[in-house]
């Protein structure tokens, strides 16, 4: 019995390996117009399957972003890129989506293509970003006749994060180099400048001479906090940085609609069935075969976005097809059904092997009685697959 039971399950596992590979297939092609602003064909996307947009946006091309929104949506959901290779030669760009779309949906996809910066279009950038910033310092100092101050430092650090990311809004680097420009250390500084006080260095001097030495100290301290923003932005701005070069908004693209399935499990479940004789626990483990249905739950496009090895998470029940046993041979069913009945919540991994954990309702086999049920925990691991329930129309 032990031998059958050994083959069975080396035979059940043998299925699965069969049924996962088919699992990894190739993924479709959508390729993307850039004079029409659309997707060749307005295809279908896939939802639930990876799909690559590819176009042809010449060589000179050195990233591409493509953002996904709800449709009409301004906030993007999703976002994925592509960034050419020091080998690649080809004018033709390729970004693979993952499966993370919703049945049925319709989406909005906004590419976006950049080309490399030269090393003078760098330098021009950053003149430009210090240009801005020396302006913007400078109209948040000012002298009182006493006193040289600064506004706000809290609100002045806020306003200078917004000009530096509004100013970097169309650069990204190859590189993945981020910038945390202006850091904590320049909103430390700006505090320190405001509780300066200059009314006592200033005493002795005349109108004319207190005007004009507020504002040399000005530019002295604009400069400081100037040179220090620069340096926390170097980082970002000598490494490969490419610039925006056009944007396609493709509106209104549909996703594949689910059919109507139902998810059956067949599988093998682990049991522990113990007894107490003399005092003592005697256990009876074993696997026995088993099959029924899943009822997914919700959300199955983010449970994908998270991980490609996990996904619909689902509460399933079923019959396992022999009795339950103890060490004894004292068989156990579920009252009602003659069989096991269980009960569990599950997650499917590789989209067609699914997990569950869960219980077993049990009584003695050959009783009617309902008041003396036992639970009993298992874990299976089963095959599932949709059998689609078609409604004729």
């Amino acid at each position: 019995m032990k031998r059958i039971k050994l083959i069975s399950g080396t035979a059940f596992a043998i299925m699965l390996l069969i049924a996962v590979n088919p699992a990894f297939t190739q993924e479709r092609l959508v390729k993307v117009d850039f004079e029409s602003g659309s997707f060749v064909n307005t295809p279908v996307v896939p939802f639930d399957q990876p799909f690559i947009i590819q176009g042809d946006a010449g060589i000179d091309i050195e990233y591409v972003v493509v953002h996904i929104f709800n449709e009409n949506s301004k906030k993007p959901i999703h976002s994925f890129a592509w960034n050419r290779t020091a080998d690649n030669n080809t004018s033709t760009f390729s970004v693979v989506i993952p499966g993370v779309l919703k049945s049925g949906s319709k989406y909005d996809f906004q590419i976006t293509t950049y080309k490399q910066m030269s090393e003078q279009q760098k330098h021009i950038l950053a003149d430009n970003l210090a240009e801005r910033i020396t302006f913007f310092l400078k109209n948040n100092y000012y002298f009182d006749g006493k006193n040289l101050n600064i506004s706000n430092p809290n609100s002045v650090y806020s306003d200078l994060k917004t000009l530096i990311d509004e100013a970097l809004i169309y650069q990204i680097s190859k590189n993945s180099i981020g910038y945390a420009a202006p850091s904590i250390l320049v909103l430390e500084e700006l505090k320190n400048q405001s509780d300066f006080r200059f009314k006592r260095f200033l005493r002795s001097r005349g109108n004319f001479e207190r005007d004009s030495v507020a504002d040399q100290m000005v530019n002295e301290r604009v400069k400081h906090i100037n040179d220090l923003i620069m340096s926390e932005l170097h980082p970002f701005i000598s490494s490969d940085l490419v610039q925006h070069h056009r944007t396609v908004l493709v509106r209104s693209v549909s996703t594949d609609r689910e059919q109507f399935t139902l998810p059956v499990n067949i599988g093998m479940y682990a049991w522990d069935k113990s007894m107490t004789i003399n005092n003592a626990s005697v256990h009876n483990v074993n696997f026995t075969p088993g099959a029924g249905v899943t009822i997914p739950f919700s959300n199955r496009s983010r449970l994908a976005s998270r991980s490609r090895l996990f996904d619909s998470f689902g509460y399933s029940i079923g019959l396992l097809f022999e009795p339950v046993a103890d060490a004894d041979g004292t068989e156990f069913v579920t009252p009602g059904v003659t069989l096991p009945v269980y009960t569990g919540l599950g997650f499917r991994l590789f989209k067609v092997v699914r997990f569950n954990a869960g219980v077993i309702i049990l009584g003695e086999k050959g009783t009617e009685d309902f008041s003396n049920l036992s639970v009993l925990p298992t874990a299976g691991l089963s095959l599932e697959l949709n059998i689609w329930l078609g409604l004729k129309k």
